[in-house]
């Protein structure tokens, strides 16, 4: 093999340039140690400036499917399950494949670049196409993107297979259909969306950045948060959602001190008549729901709902437990930032 880690992936990263008429079927799958916490499939297909997707949560007890059709100037977006449709539009800046498998892997390639050591491992053979196998090891330990393997056609460069982990979580993307020149029917790029189901602009359901005050504003209460001697708070975002359920939910997103996401805190009022359905573990003194799934504990305490959703591998479900006992009132800290 007369050719470098280095060179296959730099023919990667220039692989998606010209590339406008395809059809893909992929499958990711999102491991939190043993446990799947996502599985999808993902179809696409693009042609004369368009690209439409249908997503497929393969872990929902229904056909949880989704539409997205992106026509160059905007995006629609129908949840078929949730019987739901929003839109956005696009400015010319925005990276229109950045939501698609292809975007997804060639998009972690300039940090893989410059963040890892490669290693040409040798050759293989993927559906129909000759692939070089590359290894990319992190050169830090907390690395976002962490080890990472790819396979890369050895014609066009376009990625056919990649796995990564990072900090707990295994993340497989593989294509299993790939058409470089589909012939689609006329009604490809089309979404039927019922007429009862209203289109509404994506744009106003963005969260809002706050402060601690004026999400207690929002909230019309304190609330308890984790003090900063252990975690940084990076993200504070209110969600309005406004549908079947209407609320505000606060959402804050904890860092560790080598600035390495670690956990999700969403604190809501607490639903009439929806209590938690199964109590199996304690947390300050409450009753609380812990999801292996999802690797998250739930709670009622003085009026809110607390979330907390483990995404780092440093931290695990026991020590969370002991942690929240640590967790103060917004009210009582000196600083709202």
């Amino acid at each position: 093999m007369n050719v470098s880690a280095e060179e296959i992936m730099r023919k990667a990263v220039e692989a998606g340039e010209g590339m406008d008429h395809y059809y893909t079927l992929s499958e990711s799958k999102v491991y939190q140690g043993n446990a799947l916490i996502e599985h999808s499939i993902l179809k696409e297909y693009v042609a004369n400036g368009k690209r439409k997707t249908i997503t497929h949560d393969q872990l929902a007890g229904k056909d949880k499917r989704t539409e997205a059709l992106n026509d160059g100037t905007k995006t629609i977006i129908y949840d078929k399950y949730n019987h739901r449709a929003f839109e956005m539009e696009i400015t010319a800046e925005e990276d229109a494949e950045s939501h698609d498998s292809k975007g997804k892997m060639n998009g972690m390639l300039g940090i893989t670049k410059y963040s890892h050591a490669l290693e040409l491992m040798g050759e293989e053979k993927i559906l129909d196409f000759d692939t070089f196998h590359i290894e990319a090891k992190a050169k830090v330990s907390d690395h976002v993107f962490g080890d990472t393997a790819l396979w890369v056609d050895q014609k066009t460069g376009f990625i056919i297979k990649m796995i990564s982990e990072a900090g707990g979580i295994r993340t497989e993307l593989e294509y299993k259909e790939i058409d470089l020149s589909p012939v689609f029917a006329a009604d490809t790029f089309a979404l039927n969306i019922p007429d009862d189901v209203e289109i509404k602009d994506l744009e106003s359901f963005a969260p809002d950045t706050v402060t601690l005050a004026e999400a207690e504003e929002i909230l019309q209460q304190a609330f308890y948060l984790f003090p900063e001697n252990e975690f940084d708070l990076k993200d504070i975002e209110m969600h309005h959602i406004d549908g079947i359920i209407t609320r505000n939910e606060l959402n804050l997103t904890y860092y560790s001190k080598a600035d390495m996401p670690m956990f999700y805190l969403s604190i809501f009022h607490s639903p009439e008549e929806m209590e938690i359905e199964k109590a199996d573990v304690e947390i300050r003194g409450k009753k609380a729901d812990y999801e292996r799934v999802v690797n998250s504990i739930t709670w009622d305490e003085e009026g809110l709902r607390y979330s907390i959703i483990m995404i780092g591998s440093e931290v695990e479900k026991n020590e969370m437990i002991e942690r929240a006992e640590s967790m103060v009132l917004s009210s009582d800290l000196n600083k709202h930032p």
